[in-house]
């Protein structure tokens, strides 16, 4: 009986391995293999159009230079405003799809899906025709009188900013939602019948079994926004370069700098890692804490 309960287990496992063998060949190919060439170039010698295979660090010791920290500087400092912007937006939009009837449910979720229907570019030029000196938002504030003259927004950080949390916000709303839809509304019910009010209910149940989600939505705002290029790029300004820029820069440019475009994504690559590893680990020790009671735990405080 052992014996057959030990096959079974061995085949159910080589069965599981056919079944991802294709993924993950595709991901060994098309991920692997190109961070490994971009490992091997980084190391390598700068040349006009080309590289030189000579080893070299030099590459790394320039990214430490003070014009290359202040780009990631600026490239982090964006990514978590964009965060934040995008969480505070996102969740009470979330939170009201989640709570509404089944038939405006649905269609507020198409209504968040429907910017992926357009192409990138084409949305991002329209804001730039929104933003511009001359575009429809100075027009209006103009003729409302809230202005004696245009504004200067495109070409500023504030418009990298506008358009980054206009593009990434569905990432934030489409987690939090999966999370809160599917949230226990009993636990919050039995909270506010203990004698805890609306606002302590939500803080103490709603948003720590929202966490979840919160973290998944960041997660797929921040990455993105961090290395993010055609944004800044059209709405942006050279006097504040980030990281995605300078590394296509360094890549189309003459003098090309291929080494120096490789250590830069890989000094990115690095830091992302090492947040996403303690965002798991900071994620794992409060699951080993109880947060599998947390529902029941909550409620019993009142």
């Amino acid at each position: 009986m052992i014996e057959a309960e030990i096959k079974a287990s061995k085949a159910k496992n080589n069965a599981s391995w056919l079944l991802t063998a294709p993924a993950l060949i595709w991901l060994m190919i098309f991920f692997a293999v190109p961070y490994l060439i971009i490992v091997i170039y980084s190391f390598l010698t700068a040349d006009i159009y080309d590289v030189k295979f000579l080893f070299s660090l030099d590459s790394f010791r320039q990214a430490f230079q003070s014009s290359y920290l202040r780009t990631f500087f600026l490239s982090f400092k964006l990514a978590f405003m964009t965060t934040a912007i995008c969480l505070l937006i996102g969740y009470p939009v979330a939170y009201f799809i989640a709570r509404s009837r089944e038939t405006i449910k649905n269609n507020l979720l198409i209504f968040i899906i429907i910017p992926f229907w357009t192409n990138l570019i084409i949305r991002i030029f329209a804001w730039r025709i929104f933003l511009s000196y001359n575009g429809v938002l100075n027009e209006a504030l103009m003729r409302m009188n809230l202005i004696d003259q245009p504004l200067e927004i495109l070409r500023t950080d504030l418009a990298v900013l506008i358009v980054m949390v206009y593009v990434y916000l569905p990432y934030m709303i489409l987690p939090l939602y999966s999370v809160i839809e599917k949230m226990d509304w009993t636990l919050l019910h039995a909270a506010m019948d203990l004698g805890a009010t609306e606002r302590r209910a939500f803080f103490k149940v709603t948003l720590p079994l929202s966490f979840e989600g919160i973290i998944a939505g960041s997660i797929l705002v921040f990455i993105p926004a961090l290395g993010a290029y055609l944004i800044p790029q059209l709405v942006g300004n050279q006097r504040s370069l980030l990281v995605g820029q300078v590394i296509t820069y360094k890549i189309k440019n003459i003098p090309r700098n291929w080494p120096m475009a490789s250590a830069l994504s890989l000094i990115l690559l690095f830091v992302v890692a090492v947040l996403l590893i303690l965002l798991y680990l900071a994620y794992k020790s409060r699951r080993r804490g109880g947060s599998a009671r947390q529902g029941t735990d909550l409620v019993q405080r009142y």
